[in-house]
C-alpha cells in the first residue's frame, strides 16, 4: 500500500459546491476509476482521501492537492488516465506523484481576486496600503482584527479592463487566512469580486509537492 498525490484545477460551476460535496465528489471518482483503493475500517468502509487546504465555496483554484492509499504497484501515468476518466465537469487532474512532503508541511497561499470596480489600481494599493481591519468569524465568537500583518505579500495591477489583487495569505492548517477578507475590507469601492486559488506553498515558500 501507497500514498498517491493528486494534483488538481478546479474551475467553472463546480465552484459552486462545498468542500464536503468536493469530497464526496473525489471519493465517487476514486471509487468509479477502478483502481485498487485501500480503504478505512469499521463498519462503513471509505476510500482514505486527505485535502491540503480545504477550498472556500464560490472560488476557482489552480493547485488544489488530495492525497488516497492505494494497493499495489499501479504505473502512475495509469493512475492519472483512470482519474480524468472518472473525474465531473470542472476538475481537471493535471499531475499523479508520490509526496514529497506532508500535506501539513502547507504553509501558505497565493490567490487572485479580480476585482469589478470603478477604481483605480491605484486607488486600491492605496486603499491596502494601510491597515486592513476586518470583522473575523469563528465558531464561538466575532471580533474586529487587522490582518494587514498577516499578508505575506500583495501587489495591485490592470488586467483585461478589471483591478486585480494578488496576494499571499497563510493557509496552514491552525493558520489561514480567507481572501475574501480582503474582498470584505474593500467592500465600498468594489461591485463584486471573483477569487482565484493559484499556488499552495510550503513553510519555506516553495511549492507543496
Amino acid at each position: 500500500m501507497k500514498t498517491i498525490r493528486v494534483f488538481f484545477k478546479k474551475t467553472g460551476n463546480i465552484r459552486y459546491i462545498s468542500h464536503l460535496d468536493t469530497q464526496r465528489a473525489m471519493i465517487r471518482a476514486l471509487m468509479r476509476s477502478g483502481l485498487d483503493l485501500a480503504y478505512s475500517e469499521g463498519f462503513n468502509p471509505r476510500p482514505k482521501i486527505v485535502f491540503a487546504q480545504p477550498l472556500s465555496i464560490y472560488q476557482e483554484s489552480e493547485y488544489e492537492i488530495f492525497d488516497f492509499r492505494i494497493n499495489g504497484e499501479t504505473p502512475l501515468k495509469e493512475i492519472r488516465e483512470k482519474l480524468t476518466a472518472a473525474m465531473p465537469d470542472g476538475i481537471e487532474v493535471f499531475k499523479v506523484a508520490e509526496p514529497v512532503k506532508k500535506l501539513s508541511a502547507c504553509a501558505w497561499a497565493r490567490y487572485r481576486i479580480t476585482l469589478t470596480t470603478r477604481k483605480s489600481a491605484a486607488e486600491i494599493q492605496n486603499a491596502l496600503s494601510g491597515s486592513i481591519t476586518v470583522l473575523k468569524k469563528t465558531k464561538t465568537k466575532e471580533l474586529y482584527c487587522d490582518i494587514a500583518a498577516q499578508i505575506k505579500e500583495l501587489s495591485v495591477y490592470e488586467q483585461d479592463g478589471k483591478v486585480v489583487v494578488e496576494t499571499v495569505l497563510p493557509a496552514a492548517g491552525n493558520n489561514y487566512l480567507n481572501p475574501n477578507y480582503i474582498a470584505a475590507f474593500l467592500a465600498d469601492k468594489i461591485d463584486g469580486f471573483f477569487v482565484r486559488r493559484i499556488f499552495l506553498y510550503d513553510s519555506d515558500g516553495k511549492p507543496l509537492e
